[in-house]
């Protein structure tokens, strides 16, 4: 498989080579229209524009994985968003001149009646789909190829920007993996790469460390042949803070590795980036609160509104405002707060990761600040949320459409 990592490129240090990567741009002046797009949208000079918003759709799940990342709930008890919110969203996406957005779950497929409007109606705005994650459960004899066919009617292989790409998501869940192989072979068939991209997330247990992506392959191959190692893009970490696996990022056992480590370590998520990943990115859960990272562990200390109650422009109004959020965006990424946060504390305090990292040192900020601690964001009841949308009129800003 294509490792994870491969043909990272970031604005500002070299030309775009379009089709490369997980997350492959389709031209080469990807970061010179997103630019403009910002600029048409008056955020031209922010510090902290998200190129991709991940998007919980819903958190009904098909399947109760033990370590779900996602908060994911039983079909039963999960929500997912109605058209109001839907409608609401894509004039909020619209409004800043986002350029693109990922859709995952809970599952997104257990809510298809929501799923193909929603990607039709990002569509219609010039909005890539950039990622659409699944567990795989529409992989069956039935209802694979009919699930294509209904992709393609919602377009959602019209991205402008970016190639779609499709992530099937392996480790706890029991979804059979004849039928995320036969979505495989189903996307490599009828697809090239600069139609579609497809990636297995691969996540393993702490213990044991075993990844199910190797018994994808050879279940794959009994069924169809050789494994199409040129055109599925890998993602493989454990079940702990997202922690890589040691042969990919050589770093000591989670909780044992000191803050400081950490730091020194992390990528920098504000930097306008492209191919391995997009970024920078944000979280919009289900009932609309908005993070902005879109990581499993995301710090509430990065949460800044609601979507539907405060808008995304006040949101990201209170993002640029944030000086922990800056110190990491003018810094390159965690290692910005040295100096700031005091060795002594990111020497000996040790974490299971990056995020849990991030959570600490927004805590040591804001106390050594004498700010309020953050403060989880308010979940809002599905009802109070509707009768809202029903009553109010978004104040969005004109926008001329934009030619790609």
């Amino acid at each position: 498989m294509i490792k994870e990592g491969q043909y990272t490129f970031i604005a500002g240090r070299g030309p775009v080579r379009p089709f490369l990567g997980k997350y492959a741009a389709k031209r080469a002046d990807v970061f010179e229209v997103i630019e403009r797009r910002f600029a048409a949208a008056g955020l031209a000079g922010l510090r902290y524009r998200p190129l991709r918003l991940e998007l919980e759709i819903t958190t009904k799940c098909n399947d109760s994985c033990p370590s779900c990342g996602m908060g994911a709930l039983p079909l039963a008890s999960g929500i997912t968003m109605n058209p109001e919110q839907r409608a609401r969203l894509v004039d909020e996406f619209d409004a800043i001149g986002l350029p693109s957005a990922a859709v995952t779950g809970g599952e997104p497929f257990v809510a298809v009646h929501a799923l193909m409007p929603l990607i039709r109606a990002l569509q219609d705005r010039s909005i890539d789909i950039s990622k659409l994650t699944t567990n795989g459960v529409w992989g069956t004899k039935r209802r694979c190829e009919r699930t294509f066919d209904q992709l393609e009617k919602a377009r959602f292989f019209d991205n402008r920007l970016f190639v779609p790409l499709i992530m099937l998501s392996v480790g706890e869940q029991t979804m059979p993996l004849e039928w995320l192989a036969r979505i495989l072979h189903h996307a490599v068939t009828h697809y090239s790469d600069q139609e579609l991209n497809v990636a297995v997330s691969s996540l393993a247990s702490p213990d044991a460390r075993e990844h199910k992506v190797y018994e994808l392959m050879e279940v794959y191959e009994r069924a169809y042949g050789d494994f199409p190692h040129d055109r599925v893009h890998s993602t493989m970490r454990v079940y702990l803070d997202n922690d890589r696996l040691p042969e990919q990022q050589k770093v000591t056992r989670p909780g044992e590795t000191t803050v400081k480590r950490w730091m020194d370590r992390c990528f920098d998520c504000f930097a306008p980036t492209v191919g391995t990943y997009i970024l920078p990115s944000g979280l919009v859960k289900q009932d609309g609160r908005v993070y902005a990272c879109a990581s499993f562990d995301v710090p509430e200390s990065l949460g800044f509104g609601n979507l539907f109650i405060d808008g995304l422009r006040t949101i990201m109004a209170r993002a640029n405002q944030d000086g922990y959020l800056r110190r990491i965006a003018d810094g390159g990424g965690l290692k910005g707060l040295h100096g700031v946060v005091p060795a002594q504390f990111t020497e000996e305090t040790t974490s299971g990761g990056f995020c849990a990292s991030c959570s600490l040192l927004s805590g040591e900020y804001r106390e050594i600040n004498g700010l309020p601690a953050a403060a989880t964001l308010p979940v809002i009841a599905p009802e109070a949320l509707t009768a809202r949308l029903r009553t109010q009129t978004p104040a969005l800003p004109a926008r001329e459409a934009l030619s790609q």
